[in-house]
This record gives structure tokens, sequence and C-alpha cells, in this order.
């Protein structure tokens, strides 16, 4: 029987949005998303890193999302100042689901995208000494 080699991790993650250009632009002004310039037509907007994330308005409006509190999809994203970035989207009026403290990843917290993702933010990759 013929291997198949499968990669560790997912190459590619797309999460279904109701409005995909209003999602596009909080993964760019808050997370620092880069947009691929290729066309995936109207309703889907990939960025580029890896593994590559995306949007799509795959939820049609109205429809119920995901709920912060129960989802079991947790996107996190790695920040330099997780403070600095805080003090940002609260100014914004992003929604805060955990304040900000320190653990194993550095500074923490978690907040939530248009559609009610939980979005955790950290300082640090890997915790080397914890506890301190």
């Amino acid at each position: 029987m013929r291997q198949t080699a499968v990669t560790g991790s997912p190459g590619f993650i797309s999460i279904a949005v109701s409005d995909a250009n209003r999602s596009a632009a909080f993964y760019e002004q808050y997370l620092g998303a880069v947009r691929d310039t290729f066309d995936f037509g109207p309703g889907a907007v990939a960025f580029v890193g890896w593994p590559t994330l995306a949007v799509n308005s795959a939820r049609r409006p109205g429809q119920p999302g995901p709920s912060p509190e129960t989802t079991t999809i947790q996107l996190w994203w790695r920040a330099s100042d997780a403070q600095a970035l805080y003090e940002k989207v609260v100014a914004a009026g992003i929604r805060i689901l955990l304040e900000p403290f320190d653990g194993p990843f550095g500074r923490t917290f978690a907040m939530a995208d248009p559609d009610g993702y939980r979005i955790t933010i950290y300082e640090k990759d890997q915790p080397l000494f914890w506890p301190p």
C-alpha cells in the first residue's frame, strides 16, 4: 500500500463569516493580516502567511454565528506587545472576553472578532519556565 504524507499542521484555515470584507478589515487593522492579492471571488478573502487564513461569507446574514463562550474554534495570535494591542482594541470598542493577565504565554487576553470567534492574543510561543 502506498504511504501518504500529511503535514503536521493545517495548511489552510477558512472561517465562515457573515461579511468577508468587514471581517477582513478587522483582521488587517487589529491583527496585522495581509490580504493575498489573488481574487478568490466575491465573499472570500485570504491572507498571506502559514498556515493561510481565509474568511468567507458562507454564513448568511441573520443566521446565528458562533458564541465566543461556546465556540470550539479558537484562533491565537502572537503580539510583541499584547497590552498595547489590548488598549487599542478597547478604545475601538472591540468586545473583550478575557482581561489581560500574565501567564505561561506572557501577557495574554482574548477578544471577539466581528462574528464572535474567540481571538486570543499572547506574547510568547513557548513557556520555558512556568510557573515563574
